[in-house]
């Protein structure tokens, strides 16, 4: 029988070899030679746990010594021969081993064998040693990956937020927009009524005033014709006086006495009920010029009137002038040449305030109708509303401009290619929204 000793150190180093893969107490099959090859599809996952399966050829020496486990004795040599023939048959090794023969032939197939199996080893070693690298290579992409995608994540949300900030600020502008241009349409009615309003004053105070022009022309006509009628009565008197003076020298010789008396006492009361009559009509038209002049008054101090000047000018005619006595009266309560002029001034004072006033009116018509085309807060309205698109428009493409520099060329799985694209869609939605 063939037994296993030091002086065969091939068939102690193959003894070695099956042993440390039986380590576990499994029996010898086709699967043991096959963990180096299976090892090329395991998944980087796995690599850890099977690093420290292959690492016998790393430490040097076999892990376990001939005494510990003996895969072959005395008694089955044989059996264990042909086993491993079949074995390494299976495996595609160059021949079977002749494990009793000595001739050199079967000991250089031996040796063949020995060595395709080292050779083997030796692959299996840097096979393991390189997928060690490629592992850590591919933990390194993966963490990179990671970190890449918490970095876009991050900047996912930051944009999602700066969308969500210019969206309220749109709405609040937007709000903002509507207020402003519903007050613009409240000042806009609520000129126009104004403007209506002083349109309806204006023809009022146009009729008013032809009105109060009428009646102070048939108020001077009255008055000329009274002074007419007075200067009549005064020569009349004259001319009777006269003749009266002329029939007395003429009559000297009579005795009538008493038809004189009576006749002289008949004129009196004549001119006395003239006079009555005169007076009296005298101080209807005394009041009806008071009662004009009055209506000026209040005509010339209504509201939008004319100017502080005017009013004081205006108040100071109203006050009563002093009597010879020490008291206050009215101006037309005096003779009328002492009246005359002060009347006449005032009334000339009041026809020029009246033509300033019609003059006033023409040109605040003018001029609102020159505002109410356009007025100057609509068109600082319209230049903010200018400036607020502007600005819209200018940060939707500075935001369009930052997504598309943020994206890169590598994509990291189908996930973030959709959250892109939603960001571009949203990001084309909004500015879309701002530039309508």
């Amino acid at each position: 029988m063939y037994n296993f000793s030091p002086r065969h150190p091939a068939l102690a180093s193959i003894h070695v070899q099956i042993s440390g893969h039986l380590s576990h107490g499994s029996p010898w099959n086709g699967e043991d030679f096959s963990i180096v090859r299976r090892t090329r599809k395991l998944p980087s996952s796995k690599m850890s746990a099977t690093q420290s399966e292959f690492d016998l050829g790393v430490s040097g020496g076999p892990p376990f010594g001939i005494g510990e486990y003996a895969f072959a004795d005395a008694g089955n040599l044989e059996h264990c021969t042909k086993y491993l023939n079949q074995t390494l048959v299976t495996f595609g090794f160059p021949a079977s081993l002749d494990l009793f023969a000595v001739d050199p032939v079967s000991i250089a197939r031996t040796c063949n064998c020995i060595y395709s199996l080292l050779q083997q080893r030796q692959r299996d070693i840097e096979f393991r040693e390189s997928s060690n690298e490629q592992r850590q290579r591919l933990q390194s992409d993966i963490s990179r990956l990671e970190a890449k995608v918490e970095r876009l994540e991050a900047q996912l949300a930051s944009k999602d937020r700066e969308l969500a900030t210019l969206t309220r600020m749109e709405a609040k502008n937007t709000a903002a927009l509507k207020a402003q241009i519903e007050k613009l349409q409240q000042e806009r009615d609520e000129f126009q009524r104004m403007v209506i309003g002083n349109q309806q004053v204006r023809t009022q105070q146009i009729h008013e005033t032809k009105k109060k022009e009428k009646e102070y022309i048939k108020l001077q006509e009255r008055l000329n014709q009274v002074l007419m009628e007075k200067k009549k009565e005064s020569r009349s008197g004259m001319e009777i006086m006269n003749l009266l003076q002329k029939e007395g020298r003429q009559r000297g010789t009579w005795n009538g006495k008493k038809a004189d008396s009576d006749f002289y006492k008949m004129i009196v009361d004549a001119y006395e009920v003239k006079k009555q009559e005169l007076m009296a009509e005298n101080a209807d038209l005394r009041a009806l010029l008071r009662s004009m002049q009055m209506d000026m008054r209040d005509f010339l101090n209504a509201p939008n009137g004319l100017s502080q000047q005017t009013a004081v000018n205006e108040k100071q005619e109203a006050g009563s002038p002093q009597s010879p006595l020490g008291g206050r009266t009215d101006v037309f309560d005096l003779p009328f040449h002492m009246a005359r002029d002060q009347i006449e001034e005032s009334l000339r004072t009041k026809m020029a305030s009246i033509k300033a006033r019609m003059i006033q009116l023409q040109d605040a018509q003018k001029g609102a109708e020159l505002t109410s085309e356009a007025t100057e807060r609509e068109l600082e309205l319209e230049a903010q509303l200018v400036e607020a698109r502007s600005i819209i428009q200018e940060q939707a493409s500075i935001m369009s401009k930052h997504l598309t520099k943020s994206e890169k060329p590598r994509r990291l799985s189908s996930h973030l290619d959709a959250e892109r694209e939603v960001i571009h869609s949203a990001s084309a939605e909004v500015c879309k929204a701002l530039s309508s």
